[in-house]
């Protein structure tokens, strides 16, 4: 077995997953201040955010939990949930990480907890997939109307 293979492994994930719980759990009980480096592809965003900020995100996104966010943070359904303001105007979000998004916990800059485990087909939250689908849909939609001759067609 290789060390990928470990990675993927069920059983691996799981219990990357189990410490994940225990260690966010450890952190709210605590009302500690942290930082969680998330896999923003799965990350959602009830309501979703306006795509001015949505484009200023990377793959990977950071998320400090101090203050008011973290007076609302909760681990609910296997996932990281907390309310926090986006962009100049402060755009309110609840915030939805799955614990298998997590990538990284930090506290005052330092690692305390590296998630090395692998799942292979996670799903993506329905906001997102509604996302994704939008964008594939535009872009196809532009990609038609950039043909000259699909213009005419469309007229007729």
């Amino acid at each position: 077995m290789t060390l990928h293979d470990f990675l993927e492994e069920k059983e691996f994930v799981k219990s990357v997953h189990e410490a994940l719980f225990n260690i966010l759990s450890l952190l709210l009980k605590k009302n500690m201040s942290f930082s969680v480096i998330t896999n923003t592809a799965r990350v959602g965003f009830n309501p979703p955010l306006p795509e001015d900020i949505i484009k200023l995100f990377q793959k990977a996104s950071v998320f400090e939990l101090c203050g008011y966010t973290l007076s609302t943070a909760r681990i609910e359904e296997d996932a990281l949930r907390f309310e926090a303001g986006f962009g100049e105007n402060n755009f309110a979000s609840l915030v939805s990480v799955p614990i298998g998004a997590i990538l990284q916990i930090f506290i005052d800059n330092s690692p305390l907890f590296i998630n090395m485990a692998i799942e292979k087909s996670p799903t993506l939250p329905a906001v997102q997939k509604q996302r994704n689908e939008q964008s594939s849909y535009e872009r196809s939609l532009q990609a038609l109307l950039n043909n000259p001759e699909n213009k005419k067609l469309l007229k007729n």
